[in-house]
């Protein structure tokens, strides 16, 4: 049976989902249940695409779902808006992104939204799936640091806004 793909990157992030969904760890950085199988991958592009290779390896997934925090460019955009970076959804903003690997204060960036994941994430499932989503909350403004209580809240707050989509 397929599966549903839930990327993270840090377990801040997936909390909240292993919660919601009610997910069992099944190896060191992947959980589960009948339906939906959530791996957090951490941050770098090779451990991004290592583990994303071996997830699609290990199960045959039918839709993939990229979720994270990500920075924000523009302060009347508010904390915790969702935006969707690779498809127009109705309901759901739509902004395309900018995937830094590196940031510092002279970085040019040329979206509202920047991370350091999206790209790699959207590389990978391109080769394998059509069914991917990029999934994007806003938590800072690149002028703070955001702690995991923040980014569980935000993450936690966004599931009604996009769980129809599984």
């Amino acid at each position: 049976m397929a599966k549903i793909l839930i990327h993270t990157t840090t377990l801040a992030e997936a909390k909240p989902l292993i919660d919601h969904f009610e997910l069992s760890q099944n190896g060191q950085n992947i959980f589960e249940n009948e339906k939906i199988v959530l791996i957090v991958s951490g941050l770098s592009k090779d451990l991004i695409s290592n583990s994303l290779e071996n997830i699609f390896k290990t199960y045959k997934i039918s839709k993939a779902f990229d979720l994270s925090i990500a920075s924000c460019c523009d302060g009347s955009v508010k904390l915790g808006t969702l935006f969707c970076t690779n498809k127009f959804l109705k309901n759901i903003n739509f902004a395309p992104i900018t995937t830094l690997e590196n940031y510092d204060e002279n970085t040019e960036i040329e979206t509202i939204i920047a991370d350091k994941q999206a790209k790699f994430f959207s590389e990978i499932c391109k080769e394998k799936i059509k069914d991917y989503y990029v999934l994007k909350i806003v938590g800072d403004y690149f002028d703070e640091d955001i702690t995991e209580d923040k980014i569980f809240e935000l993450i936690k707050n966004s599931i009604n806004k996009w769980k129809d989509l599984i």
